[in-house]
């Protein structure tokens, strides 16, 4: 009896210290890798297949990536996805108009943009037929299923993978973007150190730092052509919200003062089925007109974690909408609000304020 006892004991304490064992780098939460990017690639070997068939290629990676809960984005800046074709044999017959067939596999790569190291691969034979040579490999490519569990646990493997190396190579990582920085290369820079997933906790942490102190201290470049392309640009109005495009939205939600400056809570929203990384660009635009109409310019913008004056990006999950908070100095009122967002002005006016 003393011994079931204990044997109970030690259960009930095993719930109640196991879920708190969980490390400050372990694996997390499905949203916790949304920011892991891959960028989907067709190697220079293969840039000889027809560009119909790349781009159907290159959307089944997505939709791979995509359907396992990271961001296919096109120039993500540390890991790719390309594919390696190894065609079995192929056949074009002698009739008028000729068919064309083709045994093939076709072998997927999770790999390091900068070392090529592979990190997961999965792969799959193919077979396809038609009047084209286009039309035999997109019969072939078709054949491909998204959703097979294959290609989950090369997904799977690859998260693992990602994580460590952001945990083993921070420092690498946080070098990489200061020296990005150092060339003048703003954006790559800080769409490197914005690639750390919050899963990898210390080294988000130490690379949103240096994010930061990046777009508050990186020079406002405005060039002859932006400064036409401003001018010329229309300006959208809306209400409470307004869509930016690729339907994504922006909508307000309120205005707080505290001390000396105000508050204005924003919130963008995806409808699309997948995954969108917004980019935000030239963020010091933003700005307000108040009761005397006087213009009070964003003096800083923040999502999550992250802030800046210049340059921020974010993966908008559907379904999830994602707080934007901008600060600027205080006033009584807001006549109207300007967003400058993927090369457009948006407005909203008369927004109320919580005092």
């Amino acid at each position: 009896m003393k011994n079931q006892k204990l044997g109970l004991i030690l259960f009930v304490l095993s719930l109640i210290v196991i879920p708190n064992t969980r490390g400050q780098n372990s694996m997390g939460a499905s949203d916790d890798f949304a920011r892991i990017a891959i960028a989907p690639t067709i190697p220079d070997a293969m840039q000889k297949l027809p560009k119909g068939t790349q781009d159907m290629l290159l959307g089944k990676m997505r939709q791979i990536i995509g359907l396992n809960g990271m961001s296919a984005l096109d120039d993500a800046p540390l890991f790719i996805m390309t594919p390696q074709l190894m065609v079995l044999s192929s056949d074009v017959t002698p009739t008028v108009p000729p068919m064309y067939t083709y045994n093939m596999e076709v072998v997927f790569n999770l790999a390091d943009r900068y070392t090529g190291n592979v990190y997961a691969t999965a792969s799959q034979s193919l077979k396809g037929a038609g009047k084209t040579e286009q039309s035999a490999y997109n019969s072939a490519f078709s054949e491909i299923n998204i959703r097979n569990g294959k290609y989950k646990v090369m997904m799977e493997k690859g998260k693992t993978a990602i994580v460590e190396y952001f945990n083993s190579n921070c420092d690498l990582v946080i070098s990489r973007g200061k020296s990005l920085a150092d060339q003048h290369n703003w954006v790559a820079s800080l769409g490197l150190l914005n690639s750390v997933p919050p899963v990898c906790r210390e080294c988000f942490d130490k690379a949103n730092e240096v994010a930061s102190e990046i777009g508050r201290t990186m020079p406002v470049i405005t060039t002859v052509e932006s400064k036409a392309k401003i001018e010329k640009e229309p300006e959208y109005s809306g209400g409470q919200t307004v869509d930016i495009g690729n339907k994504i939205f922006l909508r307000f939600k309120n205005a707080v003062v505290r001390g000396e400056k105000i508050y204005a809570y924003f919130e963008l929203i995806n409808k699309n089925p997948e995954d969108y990384m917004q980019k935000m660009y030239r963020l010091y635009e933003t700005m307000l007109i108040n009761e005397n109409g006087d213009e009070k310019r964003n003096t800083m913008t923040k999502i999550g974690s992250r802030e800046s004056n210049n340059y921020l990006d974010v993966t908008i999950l559907p379904e999830v909408n994602t707080e934007v908070i901008c600060e600027f100095p205080k006033v009584n009122e807001i006549r109207f609000l300007r967003f400058y967002i993927n090369d457009n002005f948006f407005k909203f006016k008369n927004l109320p304020i919580t005092k």
